[in-house]
């Protein structure tokens, strides 16, 4: 009896196999309309709620889908006597759940339908605010550029060229050919602030004058070689083109030793190291270009022990008057006056009176005796 029966199972699981499926059908009312309408009427309320009937054919062909799932899986749990109870069992299901699983289809279709018109009505209310929009710039364009003609969506206004009035140029300005190349301006000669002189004319040069970079014509300073053997000995430097002060290397030793300083180009003080040891040794201070006063460091010891001064009122360097320091203090122990060159007087401190008697420098004559004098006496 089992064969038969297996025999059977097959025969009908071959026929459910090659039948083919048919295509879903629409219902006969979705070939006229396949859109519920927009603009329900009175009569049809509400027309998403209304279901399209489901014909014989659809329902059958769901059934079969299910009963050849029933069989294979009924085959693979229960073989022979499983694929024939699957095959039973998913022709029934198909047959109860045909409508809710075409309805639920239907279901979906028109919610994808009713997103399809939210979309076009969102389309359609953008186009017309857009259309709105551009009303509103060309009556504001119209109303400032006139009458003017519009084109295409975004309007332009168009308004009338006016031409630019063209600059005269000067009288005196030559307009360069379009046609040819303006003339490359000429590059000023170049300026060499250096001046070299030969003044002996043995072919060394002997003198270097330095210009203003700014004022070419303005010397700032010079350099000399006073004995003609190409060595630098003299230092000028001037300012506003007037000499200020210049430097003397007397002992050739490479670095100046004796230094003069001018105002309104007359000399106003000379300063010496006479020992070559960097510091001034002895000072000369004039005044209208004449010797007014002398400054000594006799020893070396970077003070100034002797003072010597000049009568102005005379004719040539006459001395009225000179200081000395005896014990190097830095203050005058020893005063000498002149008339008209002649020493009269002679004043010292006490502590120079007792220098001079120690080293007996002086003597003091016997016709004479007020010659020398402490002061106050």
């Amino acid at each position: 009896m089992n064969k038969p029966l297996g025999l059977i199972l097959l025969g009908l699981a071959i026929v459910i196999a090659g039948c083919a499926p048919l295509p879903i059908q629409q219902p006969p009312a979705s070939a006229q309309q396949p859109y519920p309408d927009p603009n329900p009427t009175p009569n049809n309320p509400n027309p998403s709620q209304a279901q399209p009937q489901i014909s014989g054919s659809q329902r059958w062909q769901h059934a079969w889908g299910k009963a050849v799932e029933g069989l294979a899986l009924g085959g693979a749990v229960g073989g022979l006597y499983g694929a024939g109870g699957g095959l039973v069992i998913g022709l029934i299901a198909g047959l109860v759940t045909a409508e809710s699983h075409y309805g639920a289809i239907n279901s979906q279709i028109q919610s994808e339908q009713q997103k399809d018109r939210a979309l076009e009505a969102a389309i359609e209310q953008e186009l017309e605010r857009q259309k709105s929009l551009e009303g509103q710039i060309a009556q504001a364009t119209g109303s400032t550029a006139g009458n003017s003609p519009v084109v295409g969506p975004a309007a332009e206004v168009s308004q009338p060229q006016t031409p630019l009035p063209q600059a005269k140029p000067p009288d005196n300005v030559t307009i360069a050919s379009r046609s040819k190349p303006a003339p490359p301006p000429v590059a000023p000669a170049p300026f060499k602030n250096v001046e070299v002189r030969d003044i002996n004319g043995d072919g060394v040069p002997d003198l270097w004058i330095y210009h203003n970079p700014q004022k070419p014509g303005e010397i700032l300073r010079q350099e000399e070689a006073s004995k003609g053997d190409g060595r630098v000995d003299t230092w000028s430097y001037f300012k506003d083109g007037k000499l200020v002060r210049r430097e003397v290397d007397t002992k050739a030793h490479g670095k100046p030793d004796t230094s003069f300083y001018y105002a309104n180009d007359q000399i106003v003080r000379e300063e010496r190291d006479e020992h070559g040891e960097g510091r001034v040794t002895y000072r000369a201070i004039y005044e209208n270009g004449r010797l007014v006063r002398l400054e000594k460091d006799p020893n070396g010891s970077g003070r100034m022990g002797v003072w010597i001064f000049y009568d102005t009122a005379k004719d040539g360097e006459v001395v009225s008057k000179e200081e000395r320091d005896l014990n190097g203090d830095g203050v005058a122990d020893l005063w000498s006056f002149y008339e008209n060159g002649r020493l009269v007087r002679r004043d010292v401190s006490a502590i120079g009176l007792e220098l001079l008697s120690k080293q007996e420098q002086i003597s003091v004559p016997a016709a004479d005796p007020k010659q020398i004098s402490a002061p106050g006496s």
